[in-house]
């Protein structure tokens, strides 16, 4: 707070020296004001003192009022509770949390005078009414409303009187998790998104917001879809987080209160009445405001999910779908989407109609990402955002192509395993459609079978349609350098060259699709790299074919980075951080910089090294484009500001 806005309470009188009680010799002065020092003007109060003494005004538009001719003993202030609540909504937060980031406070203090720190809670004087709020269906919302329906008010002892004492309010407000729904990749879209793919993980108790009479239980209970939005988004002293193997915080913005997330609607097979024989173990979540819906779409997290994975046979998309010529999907996770709707009915298509005119992001890993693209799919005319993480391949080319208008980012870290299933061979053979259930197992086998001819299927259509991915590849790859010696004999005669992997590597976070923006310096590298391989491509198009997973330079698959907690979502939360704050991810920039170091020795194999001097400049480019919207948005500005003082580096192994 600057010293012109303590003005208002900077020359109030500060005496506690008359020590009798029972004389009406004594007085209280107190200032409101919000957390950016604002004054809350012309607020009804009222101030109780002992069992007598009832004191009635409001206050000025300094946020001041005085009260005279009282007894020294205890006392109670409340406010009008429509009032304050009404006044407090429109008021922002500052954007650190906690009194010790106040400014209010220290400038209190330094006047001699005591400083509170107080939620609407502890000074209305009822409850108040708030817009599409059912209070005996949730309490009073968590946070702003400590006591629920204490309504007693703020507490005065006798050490409060003859002092002037600043109350610095809470504002009335929630937190919404930032979002741009933008066909641009946007950091800050994946590592919220990502946090979404983790929540939808937690395991809770199915219940209809719409239908239950009490939904206190549920808000209270912890690691859960209703928990974060009606508690943790609630909670103004920090921002809501998600623990799985680190913690997350959101990076959030705060919002009016009215403007807060409706409770979320968790979906979950396993716990409907009376489901079918080997049902699907499907579960999402979604949630909405306003203007968002976001879904989220669980991963493999059972026996039954994996029999789901494995049962690679592609049939025709059903035409709601998707009704393009040829196009076929995975047998498995079509059913695993469709059986949401079939035991959900009104609630899927409840979120279908209000899709229409809301913002619409849609989530999942592993086969969550399967079904968030199906989900995308079925609903691709309402322009949904999609952002995937680990995904398997869900349809064939035919249906590939007929998406390419839909917007899908879709998370590849290195030589995660599921991104390489169902292959990229001919699945469509005649033994899935023979001997009933054993022709999934016979199909698989002659599948296995065929891969060797991979390239001639697809260039044969005729074959059967091969198993593509969608979306554009977000790369989190593992690069080495190679070195090179030219070997000569003792005569100086060149014999051949000597070539190996140097010690160490750097994992880039790549996007492929910013390399249209890169700096034309890299022409030459470019050039060069194309002409020993194929001369018809880019160095990005050579490793990252469209539909298929990148050229890595890890030789084999690797299971442990398909962890979502533990490799993806840290990997994007690491990267965040070292564009915000180079100085906390000490590990992120000295693996860069090493190898750089790398790249430019002299023994460095140039071809290689002009493609890592590729990757550089991209991974450079996505820093950039982050940096470039983070200036033009200041809102943006002081949600990654809370970001970064809250985070810090994850060693990821």
């Amino acid at each position: 707070m600057s010293s012109s806005e303590s003005v208002p309470y900077s020359e109030y009188e500060n005496s506690s020296s008359d020590k009798d009680n029972d004389k009406l010799s004594h007085w209280i002065e107190c200032v409101l004001l919000d957390e950016c020092g604002m004054p809350l003007s012309e607020i009804p109060y009222t101030l109780k003192v002992g069992d007598r003494i009832i004191k009635h005004g409001a206050t000025s538009t300094t946020g001041y009022f005085r009260e005279e001719n009282l007894p020294r003993t205890q006392a109670t202030l409340t406010l009008s509770a429509q009032k304050l609540t009404d006044e407090m909504e429109n008021r922002p937060l500052r954007v650190l949390r906690g009194e010790a980031h106040s400014s209010v406070k220290p400038q209190a203090e330094s006047n001699g005078y005591h400083y509170h720190y107080a939620v609407i809670g502890e000074l209305c004087d009822r409850a108040p009414d708030i817009a599409q709020w059912e209070q005996s269906k949730f309490g009073l919302p968590y946070y702003h409303f400590p006591k629920d329906n204490d309504f007693s008010g703020f507490a005065f002892s006798h050490d409060h009187f003859n002092q002037c004492n600043v109350i610095e309010v809470c504002p009335f407000r929630a937190w919404s998790l930032v979002l741009n729904h933008t066909p641009e990749y946007d950091m800050i879209n994946a590592y919220n998104l990502g946090l979404m793919s983790l929540l939808v993980y937690k395991n809770e108790v199915m219940i209809d917001p719409d239908e239950i009479e009490d939904m206190r239980e549920f808000i209270r209970t912890p690691d859960t879809t209703t928990s974060f939005f009606y508690q943790q988004c609630f909670d103004l002293s920090k921002a809501p987080e998600i623990n799985d193997a680190s913690v997350y915080p959101a990076i959030v913005t705060d919002v009016p209160f009215s403007a807060r997330y409706q409770p979320a609607i968790y979906l979950d097979i396993a716990q409907v009445d009376s489901p079918e024989k080997f049902e699907h173990d499907t579960q999402m979540f979604f949630v909405e405001n306003d203007t968002q819906i976001i879904a989220a779409w669980r991963g493999t997290a059972s026996a039954r999910d994996a029999l789901t994975d494995g049962t690679y046979r592609p049939i025709p998309c059903p035409k709601n779908i998707l009704s393009a010529d040829k196009a076929k999907v995975h047998k498995g996770f079509l059913e695993a989407y469709q059986c949401i709707e079939k035991y959900f009915q009104t609630k899927i298509t409840d979120a279908k109609n209000k899709s229409a005119y809301k913002k619409l992001f849609i989530t999942g890993h592993s086969l969550g990402g399967a079904l968030a693209l199906l989900h995308a799919t079925e609903l691709r005319n309402n322009n949904p955002l999609l952002y995937t993480y680990g995904s398997p391949r869900v349809f064939t080319g035919s249906g590939v192509k007929a998406l390419l208008s839909l917007i899908h980012f879709r998370h590849i870290n290195d030589a995660d395993t599921v991104t390489s299933v169902p292959f990229d061979t001919n699945m469509d053979n005649w033994l899935f459609e023979a001997y009933g259930l054993l022709g999934t197992i016979f199909g698989f086998s002659w599948t296995l079978a065929t891969l060797p001819t991979m390239p001639l299927q697809k260039v044969l259509p005729d074959i059967g349609e091969v198993y593509y991915h969608h979306g554009k590849t977000v790369s989190f790859f593992e690069a080495r350098q190679i070195g090179e010696e030219i070997q000569y004999t003792h005569t100086g005669v060149t014999v051949g060259k000597k070539r190996w992997r140097m010690n160490g590597a750097y994992k880039f976070y790549l996007v492929p699709s910013l390399a249209n923006a890169l700096e034309r310096g890299l022409e030459k590298e470019q050039h060069a790299y194309v002409q020993s391989i194929r001369g018809n491509a880019t160095i990005l198009d050579e490793i990252f074919p469209q539909g298929n997973n990148p050229t890595l330079d890890t030789i084999m698959t690797m299971a442990t980075d398909h962890f979502m907690g533990s490799k993806y979502q840290a990997i994007i939360s690491n990267q965040l951080l070292s564009v915000l704050a180079p100085t906390k991810t000490p590990l992120q920039v000295t693996s860069r910089q090493r190898f750089d170091g790398l790249v430019h020795h002299d023994d460095a194999y140039k071809l290689n090294a002009q493609r890592n001097i590729t990757f550089m400049a991209l991974e450079s480019k996505l820093h950039e484009n982050f940096a470039q919207n983070v200036n033009q948005n200041e809102s943006l500005k002081r949600a990654l500001l809370r970001y970064r003082e809250s985070v810090r580096e994850i060693s990821v192994s």
